[in-house]
């Protein structure tokens, strides 16, 4: 009796404990498992997109039908910002949820280091940061990403956390077409017992506008380009060397202001039109009510409105304003329009939460879950910090209440600007409104000084080679 007793409690444990590694391996690895409260993920990323140049937005004309159909099903953020008004650092911030003074990821082309230097290295994300995709990864997702742009390569510590990475159409001629035929075969082949991450990445509506004629005939006529007027010599000269490069450069409208707009928007009616499909794919797949899809853009474009082309050199409200919209899996809802104040940095720590996974620690947004599920508004950020401006890392701009403060670090001049009253940022009140001023400035100091802020990382630079040098000249971030 004895015996039997005694083996039989020795199964008894052996069992338990059984049970217990069993729960623990389901603990580790069960996230690996499909479960319809762990959605799929497409973040869809169009480089260089004004949220103004988009139907849903308030652009009149045919620009967007597709993206405006898809704002329709969505949660829509009317005011969402990015954290720098260039690729490179914007991308680093959406990845991490950190600003680019905290993940470091500044350089173009060492010209930071100093002046008018010239070299071929550039900043690359650090190893140590933790990236959205690893994140995702970790929690089981398969995870892959399609690129048109040569900042974002693995190279540079954009492919950290992705199973497959394709950035091998890089440059100005890659058209969304090409990216998105390369998802869809990707999409067809991927483990279909997994839930996955999809990031992509296009360029079409990055200058130089070379856009088809059709699309620009479509939207020449729209009140949103403003109005028409020959463009001055001074304004000439403002528009980079790679922005020439298009063959409608020698029509007799070219030295219009809006043939210039127009052509820009061109570029989004193109992308518009080559999405369409994609989306089509997706809803014939059933991918669309499996999976969360994201749209939104690392910076905008400045078009003249602030006396320049281009993108990258100021805090303005068109280089930083962009826009985000949630389609939540399942069937069309009707779309929610969300005018609270949001970043690229919520991004990340949204998606983290949708996954069901750990969020990382130290991050800089928010979990915007609740405005999604139709919850009252979350806890609102003291204020908005921006920076990563090429060439001027110490310049920033940070939004209080109404205001929006741009100064460079120290001494430089203050523009302030009341945004709600003046959103085109035509008005500096800075000499007008100096308390304002001195509360802004405080509190850019008090983000400046915080020990969150500060770089997290060691710099690591990394080599351009020539083969990617030449597809960013193209794009009109290296001139020769």
């Amino acid at each position: 009796m004895t015996d039997t007793r005694t083996g039989s409690s020795g199964r008894g444990r052996w069992f338990v404990i059984g049970l217990v590694l069993l729960a623990a391996v389901l603990v580790v690895f069960g996230h690996s498992l499909d479960h319809p409260n762990r959605p799929s993920i497409i973040l869809i990323m169009v480089d260089t997109l004004r949220a103004d140049y988009l139907g849903t937005y308030g652009f009149e004309g045919d620009i967007s039908p597709n993206l405006d159909r898809l704002a329709d099903e969505s949660v829509v953020f009317e005011r969402c910002y990015a954290q720098a008004p260039w690729t490179k650092p914007s991308i680093a911030s959406l990845f991490t949820s950190l600003h680019p003074m905290t993940h470091n990821v500044l350089s173009h082309k060492g010209r930071y280091m100093k002046r008018g230097s010239h070299t071929d290295r550039t900043d690359a994300l650090s190893d140590e940061a933790t990236t959205l995709a690893e994140s995702l990864r970790e929690a089981g997702y398969a995870t892959a990403a399609f690129v048109a742009n040569p900042w974002i390569l693995p190279d540079q510590g954009f492919g950290q956390g992705f199973d497959h990475f394709d950035g091998s159409s890089t440059g100005n001629t890659t058209t969304a077409e090409v990216v998105f035929n390369a998802a869809t075969t990707w999409l067809r082949s991927r483990p279909p017992d997994r839930p996955f991450f999809l990031y992509l990445h296009l360029m079409d509506v990055h200058g130089p506008y070379a856009t088809p004629d059709a699309d620009f005939a479509a939207l020449r006529d729209s009140p949103s380009l403003g109005r028409d007027r020959p463009l001055t010599q001074q304004e000439l000269g403002t528009f980079r060397r790679y922005l020439g490069r298009v063959p409608w450069i020698e029509d007799d409208d070219a030295g219009q202001l809006r043939t210039w707009r127009g052509r820009y928007a061109a570029g989004v009616r193109a992308f518009d039109r080559r999405l369409g499909p994609f989306l089509d794919e997706l809803r014939g797949t059933g991918l669309l009510d499996e999976a969360a899809v994201v749209v939104t853009a690392d910076h905008g474009e400045e078009l003249l409105d602030h006396g320049g082309w281009d993108h990258g050199y100021n805090l303005h409200e068109h280089q930083l304003h962009v826009p985000l919209m949630i389609r939540a899996p399942g069937p069309p809802r009707a779309v929610r329009r969300i005018r609270e104040t949001v970043e690229l940095l919520d991004v990340m720590p949204t998606l983290v939460a949708m996954a069901g996974t750990r969020t990382p620690v130290g991050l800089h947004g928010r979990d915007l879950s609740p405005l999604l599920e139709g919850l009252p508004e979350i806890e609102r950020p003291r204020s908005l910090l921006a920076s990563g401006v090429k060439w001027a890392p110490t310049r920033h701009a940070l939004r209080l209440g109404p205001h929006k403060l741009i100064t460079t670090v120290p001494n430089g001049p203050m523009l302030l600007f009341d945004i709600e009253r003046d959103p085109t940022e035509q008005r500096n009140l800075a000499t007008e409104q100096p308390d304002a001023v001195r509360t802004l400035t405080a509190e850019l100091e008090r983000h400046l000084t915080s020990p969150a802020f500060r770089a997290r990382f060691a710099r690591k630079e990394v080599a351009v080679p020539q083969n990617i040098e030449e597809r960013l000249e193209q794009l009109g971030y290296v001139e020769r």
